[in-house]
């Protein structure tokens, strides 16, 4: 089972575009995403399981302007755990998380 995901989120100063977690003995693998902020010094962050224990998985520095990237290795989130790109603005930022859904 394999099922393609993307999330995105709006907001003035904080999105958070999140996939739940799937279930037990499902896991969540990120395979890209895309950030932008009209904010200096900006910091985009992959956080796994952000509703109980966060993890960071990544953290990229966006400034003004946006970032779009597909991952060369996908980051593994673990198995039953929600997946969060969360970015920070002034006035605008928007979030959007894409991978896929597999089992174990």
């Amino acid at each position: 089972m394999k099922t393609k995901f993307s999330v995105t989120a709006t907001h003035a100063t904080q999105a958070d575009a999140t996939q739940a977690a799937p279930g037990a003995d499902i896991r969540l693998i990120i395979t890209g995403f895309i950030a932008s902020s009209d904010t200096a010094g900006a910091i985009m962050t992959l956080v796994e399981d952000l509703a109980g224990t966060p993890v960071t998985k990544l953290q990229v520095q966006v400034g003004i302007g946006f970032i779009a990237h597909k991952l060369a290795t996908p980051i593994v989130i673990t198995a039953n755990k929600s997946a969060t790109i969360r970015i920070t603005g002034t006035t605008a930022c928007k979030a959007n998380i894409l991978g896929v859904i597999t089992k174990n």
